[in-house]
């Protein structure tokens, strides 16, 4: 499940930190797996794999943000934390 938009590398990548329904969604799901404590939280959390970008950094994850913001509608995450978070 989405958390952020990372574009760029090092000091000078752009964040784009998702709505906070993702933040909610992800809470959620880790609840559902009985997941206890920061380190069981955050050991399932993944890097996507880089890609190359047309444009500005900051353009680049402004527009993959939205699109995720889009694809992401409540019955997806719903699905997303029935199944621990996983597709």
């Amino acid at each position: 499940m989405p958390a952020q938009v990372i574009v760029g590398r090092g000091r000078r990548s752009v964040k784009i930190q998702l709505s906070e329904r993702f933040e909610q969604a992800i809470d959620r799901a880790a609840m559902a797996s009985g997941a206890a404590g920061t380190d069981a939280y955050l050991a399932e959390w993944r890097k996507a794999p880089s890609v190359e970008v047309e444009g500005s950094d900051e353009e680049a994850a402004q527009a993959k943000a939205a699109e995720i913001e889009a694809e992401y509608d409540r019955d997806r995450l719903k699905a997303l934390i029935s199944n621990n978070g996983w597709a």
